[in-house]
């Protein structure tokens, strides 16, 4: 089925590109002047070319094209130097680049006699220019290697344009690749001339991990083949799907629908086939809060989506081995369906937002005690940005560690695996979650991202029971110790943010008295408290609550104390009810706070943590004290 869908993207978006054609990259340019009446003046000219955006680069051009690994094998019109040129530099052995332009020679006398001249004069000319010796007398330049493109044109015009190119070329490609059997095709089904190895080959830059241009199917040897047999004896793959395989593959790997990022080493990318709709991997990748929840709406209005129904959506993440590549993963599944329930891209998507969402720090814009001035949080997330989470939290910055910089510690498949769990609504990944916990503990730093993808891995843990659903905001009822004792970490450190705070002006003072802009989980001003109890022991609690917590309660005494002598009974009663409000919900049955955390419960700890840290408690004023 995948190679059926490359062949089926190559069809509808080849857009008169030749057979065995493909983009290269030419430094250099072999320019032959001609009279009208085709023959030649003077000598050829070696002229450089520079992409006129980026200099230092070639320009690309579609060119004849097949595949070679250590053979000779001469492309049409247009090779590297040495082929073209016969030249050499200090990496290649002479006396192979003399065999390889005596092909290239040899290839385009094939090519004049095959033609007449009043049908298309260049493959004359080119024959006539190399049995002038003109060529013989080029100068190399200095900076020229022998694998350098090198375009041969004709008064300007690129050779590779004559219109007798692409019959020619085509038959070449059939005589090198052809296998000289005919049967069924595997991916069209219709009785035709086998190819022997696929002609072409996609560019290394698309393919991470790939040293060499790369194939998708390559059996070069006998033990990569079944019975030990090479080539593609028992994959049976006519010329022409061949040939739309790998143009297929390289369009969707350089599409706008891709992914890949330093340091990950696998590209996504993505296609829709059978409708004009689009998926929603754009809102996925770039999520916006309205556009969410007006998509969210849609689905619970049972809005018509027949124009969806006869859509595939069609998924591939590859890698690269050297000159193979790796599939990795392969989904194609419905665009759409009429049974909201049923496995779908847009049922995947949406349970993806539902699955991650989550309440944010700060809500609404909010401005800190100190006058920083604080942006409201986003409730969804992309699966980059999450990916990103996973690395190391830079406090020199204020930021995560980029894709592929170095002690980033960053797994290399994160962003593939939680793409997989957008397209495929998957858990995620045990070892992804094992990795994101201890990242949380060895940088102290648990932020919106974080939040949500802790909340995105207890939604989807298969053993959570489905009458348990995972709050995305601080759920006053939910009863988890571990979740609990998250919560209770959080108002302890706040309890003791309140004892270390400024005292606060009383009505009538010269103060004005007004509240603080953010409640009760805001920042302390800074110099207010230089290490809070959380900052110390948060890492440790998110493992072993139970001696953190007592500690806490029995530190939280004397912080009590102090807010009570300074700010009166009305915040000392705020703080108190709140610790033990937490408190008397654990189970008397049980220990009253886990010993020793499963991954499980460190999750519902640092959700738990989060939710109380975002909610906004409305604090008693010095008004309400009579």
């Amino acid at each position: 089925m995948l190679l059926e869908r490359l062949t089926a993207y190559a069809r509808e978006n080849r857009d008169g590109f030749p057979a065995f054609h493909r983009d290269r990259e030419f430094r250099w340019k072999l320019d032959v002047s001609t009279d009208s009446d085709g023959r030649l003046l003077g000598a050829p000219r070696i002229e450089r070319l520079r992409d006129p955006d980026t200099p230092i680069r070639g320009v690309l051009h579609a060119v004849p094209s097949s595949t070679r690994t250590v053979g000779i094998a001469p492309h049409l019109a247009a090779d590297d130097a040495q082929y073209v040129l016969g030249w050499f530099d200090d990496t290649t052995n002479p006396d192979r680049a003399a065999a390889c332009h005596g092909a290239f020679v040899q290839l385009i006398g094939q090519w004049a006699r095959s033609v007449p001249a009043d049908i298309d004069p260049v493959p004359h000319v080119l024959a006539e220019l190399y049995r002038s010796g003109a060529v013989a007398q080029l100068q190399q330049p200095e900076d020229l290697r022998a694998k350098d493109g090198v375009l041969v044109s004709i008064n300007g015009e690129p050779a590779y344009t004559s219109p007798s190119v692409a019959e020619f070329w085509r038959r070449c490609v059939e005589t090198r690749k052809g296998s000289g059997r005919t049967g069924i095709c595997m991916v069209c089904r219709q009785l035709r001339p086998l190819a022997n190895t696929i002609p072409g080959k996609v560019p290394a830059t698309l393919v991470p991990g790939a040293s060499n241009d790369a194939a998708l199917v390559s059996i070069n040897e006998r033990v990569f083949g079944y019975d030990l047999v090479a080539q593609l004896t028992h994959t049976p793959i006519c010329l022409s799907c061949a040939d739309d395989l790998m143009v297929g593959l390289t369009g969707v790997l350089s599409s706008g629908h891709t992914r890949t990022s330093p340091g990950q080493d696998t590209r996504l990318a993505w296609w829709v086939t059978g409708t004009d709709e689009p998926d929603r991997m754009d809102l996925v990748l770039d999520p916006d809060p309205a556009e969410v929840d007006a998509l969210l709406a849609a689905v619970h209005s049972a809005q018509e989506r027949t124009d969806r129904l006869t859509g595939r959506f069609c998924w591939l993440a590859v890698a690269g081995n050297v000159a193979r590549i790796m599939v990795r993963e392969w989904v194609d599944i419905a665009l759409a369906t009429e049974d909201p329930d049923a496995v779908s891209h847009d049922t995947n998507v949406l349970a993806w937002f539902r699955d991650h969402k989550n309440t944010p720090r700060y809500p609404a814009p909010a401005r800190l005690r100190d006058g920083t001035e604080l942006p409201a949080g986003r409730w969804c997330h992309s699966p980059i940005a999450l990916a990103a989470c996973l690395g190391r939290w830079d406090p020199a910055t204020n930021r995560y560690r980029s894709f592929g910089t170095k002690n980033a510690d960053r797994p290399d498949q994160a962003l593939h695996q939680l793409l997989r769990v957008v397209v495929l609504a998957e858990p995620v990944a045990v070892a992804l979650n094992a990795h994101l916990i201890h990242r949380i503990r060895s940088d102290g730093h648990l932020d919106d991202l974080r939040a949500s993808l802790i909340r995105l891995a207890l939604t989807r843990d298969p053993r959570r029971r489905k009458d348990t659903p995972i709050p995305m905001a601080l759920d006053d009822t939910r009863t988890d110790p571990a979740y609990l004792s998250g919560r209770l970490l959080c108002v302890l450190e706040e309890t003791q943010r309140a004892a270390h705070r400024r005292p606060r002006p009383r009505p009538g003072s010269s103060g004005d008295g007004a509240p603080a802009e953010v409640g009760e989980g805001a920042e302390p001003a800074r110099g207010e408290v230089n290490s809070t109890f959380g900052d110390r022991f948060f890492r440790r609690a998110v493992d072993t609550p139970r001696p953190v917590l007592l500690q806490g309660i029995k530190e939280s005494a004397a912080w009590l104390t102090k807010i009570r002598r300074r700010d009166g009974d009305g915040r000392y009663l705020f703080h108190k009810n709140r610790i033990s409000d937490i408190y008397g919900k654990f189970d008397n049955n049980s220990p009253l706070f886990p010993m020793r955390n499963t991954l499980r419960q460190q999750n519902e700890f640092a959700l738990g943590y989060h939710h109380q840290r975002a909610h906004r408690t409305p604090t008693k004023t010095d008004t309400d004290q009579a």
